[in-house]
């Protein structure tokens, strides 16, 4: 059937529209990607946001590691959640919502999720991998301090901390006792959720109006594992892509960084995952870019001292060159334009425990970009940083009016 069949009828014939039943050929999916690079501490506010704002604006002394991608990137000022806190509102930097806050089944139905988590429960499906969150390992693990990744019934998703592991999940081919093994794991699983569905649809007919909502709630929750179950089985049966032997020699743990990235870039290669979020650890080990005397947390305290600050500003200028290289890598397998990547902290500046005016790059995704936005600080006027997120999802193909605390998009940050 072709565009030039005609409907025909009381001697009048008339042309049918372009249909899509007329394409000969289903034109291909557009694959959309996300990374997240959290830190949990903050930055030198001084030496990372630009004097002036707009297209005319000169990167500063930590984020000129960024130049040669000034025109894929966009700083953001004076966005937040609005949060207060310290410490205790970093881990709702992707989400604008701390964990204490979310019960309200009517105000957060998807309680504290994140934007990654939003984004990959729409496409997690079609990859091996639904999400990952990875943070090099460390001795001091602090909770919260490390997570910025939730669910929708608000649980912290779990970081992978070595990248031999990593690699392993994404490229170790399984033994053929091992697919037998995993197969008849997901089997049972299978049978227990069919025998936990009979209990409870007898179990329905018996409750009140109230509680029938609830289990409704509950009988999606099922079907949705149900479809996960049904999905690794088949990626049980599906070989893994094929690469290159993995180098895991990190001389110390800032070089962790590179090879963390290095693998997330193959996982987005390889179309094992679309969403994946790198969180900066709070006891990362200094000693590797030069600062020898002071942990993380003690640099972000700067207390304006100039020794300190000089040392913040090292791990900064770092961190801006880990973003830099991970873009190239992004650029030269040519998906950078179609790979969001976010860059921030849930703390603004660690010295007074500040939870306003967040750093925020963005970067790649095909925006139009080479800007720095300020935005209004005025009571009434501030825009949600959760503005930002609901104009990323949109640009993801998401297909929603609103996320966590938004209140609109951001209509002055769109697609080129």
């Amino acid at each position: 059937m072709n565009r030039r069949t005609l409907l025909r009828g009381a001697g009048v014939a008339l042309a049918l529209p372009n249909l899509e039943l007329f394409a000969d050929v289903k034109k291909p999916e557009k694959i959309r990607r996300f990374v997240g690079f959290c830190g949990p501490l903050g930055v030198y506010p001084p030496t990372f946001f630009p004097q002036r704002g707009g297209k005319d604006y000169q990167l500063t002394e930590t984020t000129q590691p960024l130049e040669a991608h000034k025109k894929d990137i966009t700083i953001f000022k004076n966005l937040d959640h609005g949060l207060r806190g310290g410490h205790k509102g970093i881990h709702a930097f992707l989400s604008g919502v701390k964990l204490q806050d979310a019960t309200s089944n009517i105000l957060y139905p998807e309680k504290n999720i994140s934007l990654d988590q939003k984004f990959a429960d729409a496409v997690g499906h079609k990859t091996r991998f639904h999400s990952f969150a990875v943070c090099p390992s460390e001795k001091n693990r602090l909770g919260l301090m490390n997570t910025t990744t939730w669910t929708k019934n608000g649980i912290a998703v779990p970081n992978i901390e070595d990248p031999l592991i990593l690699f392993n999940k994404l490229f170790k081919q399984d033994s053929p006792d091992q697919i037998q093994q995993n197969l008849r794991q997901t089997d049972i699983r299978k049978s227990i959720l069919d025998a936990v569905l009979v209990q409870s649809k007898t179990m329905n007919a018996k409750l009140g109006r109230a509680d029938q909502q609830k289990m409704d709630q509950y009988f999606t929750s099922i079907r949705e594992l149900e479809q996960k179950i049904q999905l690794r089985r088949k990626w049980i049966n599906m070989d893994k892509p094929r690469v290159r032997d993995f180098n895991n020699n990190a001389g110390s743990q800032d070089e962790l960084f590179g090879i963390f990235f290095e693998l997330l870039h193959l996982a987005l290669t390889t179309d094992s995952t679309r969403s994946a979020v790198f969180h900066v650890p709070f006891g990362i080990d200094l000693s590797g870019i030069g600062v020898d005397n002071r942990g993380y947390h003690g640099c972000s305290h700067h207390g304006k001292s100039p020794e300190i600050v000089a040392d913040l500003k090292k791990v900064d200028t770092f961190l801006m060159k880990t973003l830099s290289d991970f873009i190239a890598k992004l650029k030269e397998s040519q998906i950078l334009d179609d790979t969001v990547v976010l860059f921030g902290s849930g703390m603004s500046d660690g010295s007074p425990h500040s939870n306003e005016c967040l750093p925020v790059i963005v970067a790649g995704g095909g925006f139009n970009h080479g800007e720095h936005k300020i935005y209004s600080t005025e009571p009434g006027k501030k825009i949600p940083l959760c503005n930002l997120y609901l104009t990323i999802l949109q640009s993801l193909g998401l297909e929603i009016d609103r996320f966590s605390n938004s209140t609109g998009t951001i209509n002055s940050f769109g697609m080129v």
